[in-house]
């Protein structure tokens, strides 16, 4: 007999799930106490709770409260005191450790990644050495920021590798490296694809020496905008170009293109030329187009950052630790979406719902032996 749709979403699911239930339990070192009130079962219900319906963790133990007796919901206090308690160290390392367990069936191939930033708002000390400035948004000109590293091609989405910055983090070359190298011990990797703010020498110097295939838009300094004049005739061209000064620099190719007559600029007036955008990269070829075509599959971790939100628990901890858990939970549930989507059809929305089932069915199941 075959198992109805949902009872797949939800076996699907629950399989996903469980291994994030290892990044909890095993990975991150927390065991139980003798003398605790909650077993940590109930403490990775409430953690799962708040992150399926973006909560605090306050909020998600009082609603939770609403709905079952006291003693068989865990309190915000006591998940929180006993995520401070986690070694730095192991954070990451278990974040890895997970990863490298899910993405065992991604061998074979060579896959297109990105690398982009996210910035978490805060509204806290500013002198926090966790804290960074930001372009303002939400009321606020400072943030947490994290750099991410994820796999973007086709229904293959994955975040591979996650960096917390402080305010001494300003070397992008270096935060590539890192991402990079960590990512290179799961996959092999086809082209990487950076926004403009890495078009520098020292990154494109770290990608060129760690031979990996790029393209990052260019930024439209003096002599790029020369050259986009000198070629107008030309374009779309490959040409090679070098950045930087003449005792520090790299050279590679600028493709430029310009952007196609569509139903936004059809009526642009004549005075008006269509953009033209240009291109680094060390892939040889003479088809510019191509690597423009080829950038736009860039937009979709746009897309993955907008899901990965989704997963987000709300906080207003200070707590450094409290904070990369937090994310990385965020990050390890959108790559159980992502490969529960691989084996079956289900919307982030669908899944959250699983996730909020699974966390309360602990709760029902005691609730159900104690009648």
């Amino acid at each position: 007999m075959s198992l109805c749709p949902n009872t797949n979403k939800v076996i699907v699911s629950g399989n996903q799930t469980r291994i994030i239930k290892r990044f909890f339990f095993f990975e991150l070192g927390i065991k139980p106490r003798y003398n605790s009130k909650y077993d940590l079962t109930l403490l990775f219900q409430l953690l799962k709770y708040a992150h399926s319906n973006g909560l605090s963790a306050e909020e998600a133990s009082q609603q939770m409260k609403l709905l079952y007796s006291d003693y068989l919901v865990a309190s915000a206090d006591t998940l929180l005191r006993r995520l401070k308690q986690v070694d730095l160290k192991k954070i990451k390392k278990a974040f890895n450790s997970i990863v490298k367990r899910i993405i065992k069936s991604f061998t074979g191939k060579r896959y297109q990644i990105a690398i982009d930033y996210h910035d978490i708002p805060y509204y806290g000390n500013k002198n926090d050495f966790n804290v960074r400035g930001t372009k303002r948004k939400a009321g606020t000109n400072y943030c947490h920021k994290f750099a991410t590293l994820e796999i973007i091609e086709g229904n293959k989405r994955l975040t591979l590798a996650v960096k917390k910055l402080s305010v001494n983090d300003d070397s992008k070359a270096e935060i590539i490296k890192e991402l990079i190298q960590t990512t290179k011990k799961y996959i092999q990797i086809s082209q990487v694809f950076l926004d403009r703010e890495f078009f520098n020498v020292d990154c494109i110097r770290v990608l060129k020496t760690m031979k990996v295939k790029f393209i990052i838009p260019a930024i439209k300094n003096k002599k790029v905008q020369r050259y986009m004049g000198e070629q107008s005739c030309k374009i779309p061209i490959t040409i090679p170009y070098t950045i930087g000064t003449k005792n520090d620099c790299e050279t590679f190719n600028l493709c430029l293109v310009r952007e196609k007559r569509n139903e936004d600029n059809k009526n642009r007036p004549s005075n008006k030329p269509l953009k033209v955008f240009g291109f680094a990269t060390n892939i040889q070829t003479d088809n510019a187009e191509y690597i423009a075509e080829e950038y736009r599959k860039r937009w979709s971790i746009e897309t993955g950052y907008k899901s990965k939100k989704k997963f987000r628990t709300k906080t207003s901890t200070r707590n450094n630790i409290i904070r990369l858990i937090y994310f990385y939970m965020e990050c390890l549930l959108y790559n159980a979406w992502c490969n529960t989507r691989n084996t079956i059809t289900v919307t982030i929305e669908s899944f959250k719902k699983i996730i909020e089932q699974t966390a309360i069915k602990k709760i029902t199941d005691s609730s159900t032996k104690d009648t």
